[in-house]
């Protein structure tokens, strides 16, 4: 007769990422106790222009797993100007890489949000 033990044991899978994916470079922080702090993107634009955001705010920070793949997920925002910003930075950690994943802002619309910043 089976107890239970270790039935659950597998991580949560949280489906697949909604939303448009953009590459970026990120800038962290590490921590005495090694927790990683990501304090400044640089991401690309259509246009190819370089843009810099350096006053990031982690809200959350989440380790997730999406269609099986570990991630750790922030949530994070940043003001220019008057405006006030919140996305989602996404560190795939098989693969070493950064992605942004703007939050409540339409794919035709995003391009308007990175040219303020």
């Amino acid at each position: 007769m089976g107890m239970g033990i270790g039935i659950n044991s597998q991580e949560t899978d949280f489906g697949e990422i909604r939303g448009y994916q953009k590459a970026i470079a990120c800038g962290v922080w590490f921590t005495s106790n090694g927790t990683v702090i990501p304090k400044m993107i640089k991401y690309q634009d259509e246009e190819g222009e370089l843009h810099t955001v350096s006053n990031l705010h982690v809200l959350t920070c989440t380790k997730k797993n999406y269609c099986g793949i570990p991630t750790i997920e922030y949530l994070c925002s940043t003001s220019v100007d008057v405006n006030h910003y919140e996305f989602h930075l996404l560190f795939y950690i098989e693969k070493q890489e950064w992605k942004i994943l703007w939050k409540n802002v339409r794919e035709e619309n995003q391009s308007c949000a990175e040219d303020t910043m």
